[in-house]
């Protein structure tokens, strides 16, 4: 992947009135994204007013950027700075309206069972921020692992249950100060056991460790900072960390959102480790979204939508450190993730009380309701909105607070009635969630022998 790195800025032709008109109307005025010059350069053929379109736009960036200190660029990097966009603004409100704690409450005052409702999305980040580095387990194969509990069997497994620890970890960590010994840490707990000798769970690489980042055709595209500038540069970090941006009343405020875009950046950028780098970063981004009391980040999975277009998120990288450590480049793109996973986010909900409604009807039509207590349908409306997905009794027994011999119960009674099916999993059984209403339906009031773990 290659990036062309912009020209000097001409400041004599940034302040040619026509140059600066063109801007304003072809460019600012008609909403382009914020364009690096790699991107301006394909927009025209005449060479010289590409340059001088450039010097205008750097010029009105430079004057309305945000300098960020203690955080600096290498020498000759540039001095790390932001501006503002449509995008990030957007961004930025729809997670103070529907991400908050506030938000939280109000949306599932209604529900019984919430935190169990949304058991897969508390999961799916997990699995796709291995999968982005690299993890070949399939989603569903990962769920299965764990939910059921299982050891990992390979290192893509592996990654994945590490994942998971540090997820958990950052969830529960609170907001306390963090330092470069924190950072250690979360790596450790992520890394420790998968292959050791590759990732050195919780230690800095060093200067025989020749770490570099390369795209699909093995071309080195970032090479990071000298291992014996990384002390100083984290120390930066943590101090950038620890400073209550959000608090400030003037030029040094900071959105949460931007700022754990900008923590996200500077992991990926410096590269600490040998390897379990972006994971390492895209759980910071998390911890800070949820220390700041962003709760609904818990089920928010940006790497799912990371995956699907890894050129792009490495190229909003590469954007950010050609073009003098604009950061704007990389916090713009991950503003548009974050804005597209809160969507879905919200349809996931909407979907859930919309299949409720439905899975209520079928069961009063089908005479089924009275049968069953609301914990036990609760139940059913979690397996039909996890189509296929396998349940165990300790899981249940965890997720609604109940014993385990009763969620045996809620689950074997299920089966009886149609609503799942159990399959033998070792010396116990788990059981097998409908793809669909249409499939509950199906099974319903039907004999068929339990599809074996091997068929499912």
């Amino acid at each position: 992947m290659r990036v062309s790195s912009p020209p000097a800025v001409d400041i004599s032709t940034a302040w040619d009135k026509t140059l600066l008109v063109e801007y304003l109307g072809s460019i600012r005025f008609k909403g382009w994204t914020y364009l690096h010059y790699d991107q301006l350069k394909r927009r025209y053929q005449d060479q010289a007013k590409v340059n001088a379109l450039w010097s205008a736009m750097k010029l009105s960036r430079f004057l309305s950027s945000m300098y960020l200190k203690p955080l600096i660029g290498e020498k000759g990097a540039g001095v790390i700075h932001v501006n503002t966009t449509a995008t990030i603004q957007k961004s930025c409100s729809m997670v103070d309206r529907l991400t908050s704690s506030a938000a939280e409450t109000e949306r599932y005052e209604k529900f019984d069972a919430a935190d169990y409702l949304m058991d897969e999305l508390r999961l799916a980040e997990s699995i796709a921020s291995s999968q982005l580095e690299g993890a070949a387990t399939t989603s569903r194969v990962a769920l299965e692992m764990l939910k059921v509990g299982r050891k990992p069997r390979d290192e893509g497994e592996k990654m994945i249950m590490g994942n998971w620890r540090m997820m958990k970890y950052v969830s529960e960590r609170g907001d306390e100060p963090f330092d470069t010994n924190e950072l250690l840490n979360m790596h450790r707990v992520a890394i420790e056991g998968i292959d050791d000798e590759k990732y050195s769970p919780g230690e800095l690489r060093g200067a025989a460790d020749a770490v570099v980042v390369a795209d699909h055709e093995g071309n080195v595209i970032h090479t990071p900072p000298a291992a014996e500038a990384l002390p100083e540069a984290l120390q930066k970090l943590c101090e950038f960390i620890n400073i209550p941006h959000e608090q400030a009343e003037d030029e040094k405020y900071l959105h949460p959102l931007v700022k754990a875009c900008i923590i996200h950046f500077m992991i990926g950028y410096l590269h600490p480790f040998k390897d379990g780098n972006g994971r390492t970063a895209r759980a910071l981004f998390y911890w800070y979204m949820l220390k700041c009391g962003y709760t609904a980040f818990r089920y928010i999975s940006v790497s799912t939508l990371l995956k699907n277009a890894p050129a792009k998120y490495v190229r909003a990288y590469l954007y950010s450190e050609t073009d003098g450590m604009d950061l704007t480049y990389f916090v713009n793109y991950q503003c548009d993730i974050v804005s597209r996973a809160v969507t879905e986010y919200i349809d996931y909900i909407k979907e859930i009380i919309a299949t409720r409604t439905e899975l209520r009807q079928w069961l009063y039509d089908s005479g089924i309701f009275n049968k069953i207590n609301s914990r036990q349908r609760d139940v059913a409306t979690i397996a039909i909105n996890q189509p296929g997905v396998l349940f165990t009794a300790m899981e249940v027994s965890t997720r609604m607070g109940v014993s385990e011999n009763t969620a045996r119960d809620d689950l074997k009674k299920l089966t009886a009635l149609g609503l799942m099916r159990a399959m033998k999993e070792g010396k116990g059984n788990v059981y097998l969630s409908p793809k669909s209403l249409h499939e509950l339906k199906k099974w319903h009031g039907k004999t068929a022998n339990p599809p074996s773990a091997q068929d499912w």
